[in-house]
């Protein structure tokens, strides 16, 4: 509940009674489904496709979480952030990824294509994850 909350009080009650309302037992699924935020483990297989090169198995992950769980591209890009600490690459490569995360993020508020970007950021995970150092 934390990590979907962010320690907000107001969001978690209302997660908690939107949760009520639809089962008596509130367990994972639920919760992540009415917040409208993907399983940090499902952002993470994606990021680990891209970094691991495949660049059609990540997009395809994507997709599928933006279409499942009903996510816009900026939520998408924050959560991918918070994910990118946790892939298997050097220190340097992850700034390199946050830094592009901050840029990507930043051409969405100002009205880029959502698809394109986060599509453009894979590209980028799947190009640094594929450089030998």
């Amino acid at each position: 509940l934390f990590s979907v909350c962010g320690g907000d009080c107001r969001r978690l009650e209302n997660i908690m009674q939107s949760c009520a309302v639809i089962n008596t037992v509130i367990d994972e699924e639920l919760v992540y489904s009415m917040a409208a935020v993907a399983k940090p483990k499902e952002v993470l297989d994606a990021l680990q496709s891209a970094a691991g090169g495949d660049f059609i198995s990540a997009r395809k992950k994507l997709l599928n979480l933006m279409l499942d769980y009903g996510l816009s591209g900026i939520d998408v890009i924050k959560q991918m952030q918070r994910e990118l600490w946790h892939l298997d690459l050097p220190d340097r490569k992850r700034v390199e990824l946050v830094d592009k995360c901050g840029e990507i993020e930043f051409r969405m508020v100002e009205g880029s294509d959502e698809y394109i970007q986060l599509e453009s950021f894979l590209a980028f995970v799947t190009l640094v994850g594929s450089k030998n150092e």
